[in-house]
């Protein structure tokens, strides 16, 4: 599907998609869609057939050493019906050496996910991302330049440095302070706008807080950065560690949105073992706080963790993944009345089969067992259990 076959012909374009179709049957609360503090996207809303997701991808060869991405999504009760998820340049220039630069300019996510290397930022493992991922999914998108340096051992081991300036990152931590952890597969766009909990007594704490949040905003005219180093050996194993600070500043507030001073620490493996066996696992780490201090505390300040393994075994054409997910919150702030507190479980367990290449068909059960105080103020319990059950038509393109 290239529009030049030739690649020493520039620029030349190549178009790639998926198209995502779902039947779904839940035992959930209200999820976010809901304003709810269900796990789930879509929570209570009982057995549901829908265009889950569908999305187009444009890649261009501009010259050797230049190339662009654009990503153009439509997603089930999407804010903005067609919006971006990606759009960025990348400089990649050829190596005579064990030496290699590179970089990337736009609009990315950042490199922490090891399970959603598929199209559109898809998983070939599962359906639902892992807690980690969900998040980086709805609020974690660079605005932003990424360097890169690395070299190849005479071993075929090759270590790595990156880093990048952020904008437009301002408000990263408020889903998961007034939420919490979720398990779901969708990306915030360009220009979403993702509902906050109803009856939490966010808006009676908060007035001047709009009731939703625009995840890639800028509020206080401050970048922030991410920091990481990777090692690497190709079809054997990926580590990665990255830090990430968007320095914003937790007193900042514009057209309803404050400034979430979020920093964390992100560790990733992936290792392929004996028996086309695949092991990922990813930790996260950090705190996310905004408001003013009173007696040396801000009005929301919350530490968050999370951390997940899965194994997965692929055979012909088949695919059976199974991950964990622990996960929690903290409270440190000295606004008790808003309940930030949480702490849970998750499994799934997906099945899938790949037909002619292009055709998937996805079986998959995600279960989640979480406490969070907060539910108290919608008459419910803190404890949950919520179930999903998926099946899912994917057409790769």
């Amino acid at each position: 599907m290239t529009a030049a076959e030739n690649t020493s012909e520039f620029p030349n374009f190549a178009l790639h998609g998926v198209l995502d179709l779902r039947y779904q049957v839940m035992d959930a609360q209200s999820g976010e869609l809901q304003h709810g503090l269900g796990k789930f996207r879509n929570g209570a809303e009982g057995d549901r057939l829908r265009v889950n997701e569908a999305a187009i991808g444009l890649q261009t060869r501009l010259s050797w050493d230049w190339s662009g991405t654009l990503t153009l999504k439509y997603a089930d009760k999407q804010y903005n019906p067609l919006d971006l998820t990606e759009a960025f340049l990348s400089y990649r220039p050829v190596s005579t050496s064990a030496w290699r630069i590179g970089g990337r300019i736009g609009m990315f996510f950042p490199p922490i996910s090891l399970e959603n290397t598929g199209t559109a930022w898809s998983s070939p493992y599962t359906l639902n991302s892992s807690a980690i991922n969900s998040w980086v999914g709805e609020e974690l998108r660079s605005f932003g330049g990424e360097a890169q340096l690395s070299y190849q051992l005479s071993s075929g081991d090759r270590l790595g440095l990156f880093a990048a300036g952020l904008a437009n990152n301002d408000a990263t931590g408020v889903l998961l302070a007034w939420r919490g952890w979720s398990l779901q597969d969708y990306e915030a766009t360009l220009r979403d706008r993702l509902r906050l909990p109803d009856n939490i007594g966010i808006r009676s704490l908060f007035p001047r807080q709009a009731i939703f949040t625009q995840p890639f905003t800028e509020v206080d005219g401050r970048p922030g950065y991410y920091v990481g180093l990777n090692a690497e050996q190709a079809n054997l194993y990926t580590v990665r560690a990255l830090y990430y600070d968007n320095l914003a500043d937790p007193a900042a507030i514009s057209t309803g949105q404050y400034a979430w001073h979020t920093r964390f620490y992100s560790l990733g493996l992936k290792a392929e073992l004996p028996w086309e066996l695949t092991l990922i696992s990813q930790g996260i780490s950090g705190r996310t706080s905004m408001g003013d201090i009173k007696d040396g505390k801000r009005a929301v300040d919350v530490g968050f963790w999370s951390a997940s393994f899965l194994i997965s075994k692929s055979f012909d054409n088949h695919r059976f993944s199974v991950r964990h997910d622990r996960f929690g919150t903290d409270e440190n702030d000295y606004l008790p009345q808003d309940r930030n507190s949480e702490n849970g479980y998750a499994w799934n367990a997906n099945y899938n089969l790949t037909l002619a290449q292009r055709h998937q068909l996805n079986f998959e059960v995600s279960h989640i067992n979480s406490n969070r105080p907060a539910r108290a103020s919608l008459g419910q319990s803190s404890n949950q259990e919520e179930t999903l059950w998926q099946i899912a038509y994917r057409l790769f393109f």
